[in-house]
């Protein structure tokens, strides 16, 4: 080979290698299209899921509830960066996140006079169940970047999850709102219309700032004490000594006890720590 001709190799060499050299990086820093829903669901979900938590945290300031706080908003942060790395740290939030709220979705969703929490769990569950499915669609696209057919033929599976998630948030929070009007007219309407002491409407949030009404009540001895529970979501009373206990006290149901002998007597629900009452027996 002459000189001219290994000249013009080596120049050539010199601007097809550089070139593909270039093609590989940008192949490289691909990213799936973040207008795509394999992006927008996992991304969103995440700010969701850390947003709702605030709310917790802000009551009572508890470490754990902190984390629930920043753990997702960092997984935001390292899912917008893209990549295989993005939708890990995705899939390992949300199952974190689905393990630890699954048990409390349940009594949530029961409890669907209490609108707050009620939309709160309707929308979780199924919000996250689909980031979840996303999120490993979304690292299987990373995986097989570069293969642009392989992500279209996605788009059809990820549309039906978004959909069906949709139409059990809009389905769930429809039904939830006739129930709840049905389980309030139940519980307005229970079989004691004079209880001494009532469950108010609300009780089972710990921000409705009433629970027991009236939460101090006194008696004098021989009396016979009846609360009826006007509130959506299951409670019960329950003396600290272990003197009495109703058991599960579902909308519209009453609990009654003699107070024989004089004395203090606190009681709580066995479902919700912050609702607290006091019997004063007197001496007559």
């Amino acid at each position: 080979m002459g000189r001219k001709e290994l000249g013009t190799l080596r120049k050539n060499d010199h601007v097809i290698f550089p070139s593909l050299s270039r093609s590989q990086k940008m192949n490289n820093r691909t990213s799936i299209p973040r207008k795509s829903l394999v992006f927008l669901v996992p991304f969103l979900n995440l700010i969701y899921t850390g947003l709702r938590h605030i709310n917790a945290f802000l009551s009572t300031h508890s470490p754990f509830f902190a984390l629930t706080v920043v753990l997702p908003l960092i997984g935001t942060l390292v899912l917008w960066r893209g990549g295989r790395l993005g939708y890990s740290v995705a899939v390992a939030v949300n199952l974190l996140f689905l393990l630890a709220e699954g048990p409390l979705i349940g009594p949530a969703i029961s409890a669907v006079t209490l609108t707050y929490n009620f939309l709160i769990a309707v929308t979780a569950l199924p919000l996250i169940f689909a980031s979840i499915v996303y999120s490993f669609l979304g690292l299987g696209q990373a995986w097989r970047m570069g293969a642009p057919s392989a992500a279209r033929r996605l788009i059809p599976a990820s549309s039906l999850i978004a959909l069906l998630a949709l139409g059990f948030i809009i389905g769930g929070a429809v039904v939830g709102a006739y129930a709840a009007q049905t389980e309030s007219r139940l519980a307005a309407n229970g079989s004691v219309s004079s209880p001494n002491i009532t469950i108010v409407q609300g009780a089972g949030s710990s921000s409705n700032g009433q629970f027991y009404s009236p939460a101090n009540y006194t008696v004098p001895a021989g009396t016979t004490v009846t609360w009826v529970n006007r509130d959506g979501t299951t409670h019960s009373v329950t003396s600290d000594n272990g003197l009495f206990d109703s058991g599960p006290l579902p909308s519209g149901a009453s609990f009654s006890y003699t107070f024989s002998q004089p004395g203090v007597y606190h009681y709580s629900c066995n479902y919700h720590s912050w609702m607290t009452g006091t019997i004063v027996v007197t001496s007559g």
